[in-house]
């Protein structure tokens, strides 16, 4: 990687932390940021406050929410992305976008840098779950040189797709710490509240409930350590393993933090306790990077069979 720092290991080893403190950390943006540029072979210190691209949560390659159409020597970007983390207070947008066909070229993605006050652009804060400071950006016939492209002036699609696989496993990384925080809590929990003269823990319904959330915890750790063995010395790792990852760390890991809740009872309601933070996390980071549908539909077209099915 031609980035200092960017380590695809490392990295998730980070996220894995971040969840288990259960905040929304930058982690995952930053991650993602420098992981595309890294992807680009972009070899500068250049930062950014966010991603912005449509292509992240659907993971389709007809996605057409935010388009690039040519005009003159430039591009005119029109379109939204209705959920960008960490974008409320943006001022530097690394921004992907789909560009229509032109002068006999396929469409592809391309790579901008854009300032977040760029004439057409409306930033629309938005309160989410886990207040990971999103925002909707609307891109209204915003005018970009070449000179703001990130990258070689090429067909960035195969590098996108590189970054994006690397980023969900971080998101991954990141769910799965929130959710074994919320079961080690929960395994305490029941270990050390009595009831009818005994803990909990001894009620086989309660110890079958904590089996189950182990098993889930393992199972992704498991699929996780698969797909960073895929990727063995190179930048990306196996495309079908990310995807599968996800797919059950979207299934799974949200039902872990929910069975924590019930296995606390009523100390589970109190909005201040971790166990909210790790609640809330899991639940905004299944929809980031493509949900279980277009995981599904991913990993279909993967495998080369119809995405509906």
């Amino acid at each position: 990687m031609t980035r200092p720092n960017v380590d695809l290991r490392e990295l998730v080893a980070q996220a894995r932390l971040a969840g288990s403190r259960g905040d929304a950390s930058k982690v995952l943006t930053d991650a993602s940021c420098a992981l595309v540029l890294d992807a680009l072979e972009v070899d500068t210190r250049t930062s950014f406050d966010a991603l912005v691209t449509a292509v992240a949560s659907s993971r389709n390659p007809l996605d057409e929410a935010l388009l690039a159409s040519p005009s003159g020597r430039s591009w005119v970007l029109s379109g939204e992305v209705r959920h960008v983390p960490h974008g409320r207070d943006a001022a530097s947008l690394l921004t992907v976008v789909r560009s229509r066909p032109f002068a006999g070229r396929e469409r592809g993605l391309r790579v901008y840098a854009v300032d977040a006050d760029t004439p057409g652009i409306v930033v629309t804060p938005l309160h989410t779950i886990d207040d990971d400071h999103a925002a909707r950006i609307e891109f209204n016939a915003v005018q970009v040189g070449d000179e703001r492209a990130v990258g070689p002036s090429r067909d960035a699609t195969a590098a996108v797709d590189a970054a994006l696989d690397c980023a969900t496993l971080i998101a991954v990384a990141e769910m799965l710490g929130a959710a074994d925080a919320a079961r080690r809590a929960a395994m305490s929990w029941v270990s050390e509240r009595v009831q009818f003269g005994e803990p909990l823990a001894r009620r086989q319904v309660v110890a079958h409930r904590v089996a189950d959330m182990t098993m889930a915890c393992d199972a992704i750790g498991l699929l996780l350590d698969d797909a960073l063995r895929t990727a063995g010395d190179t930048t990306r790792p196996d495309a079908l393993a990310v995807a599968t990852a996800k797919f059950a760390a979207n299934r799974l890991l949200p039902a872990v933090t929910a069975h924590a809740h019930q296995l606390h009872g009523g100390e589970g309601f109190y909005a201040d306790r971790p166990l909210h933070r790790w609640h809330r996390r899991v639940t905004s980071l299944a929809t980031q990077f493509g949900d279980h549908r277009a995981m599904r539909a991913r990993n279909a077209e993967l495998l080369g069979l119809p995405s509906a099915f």
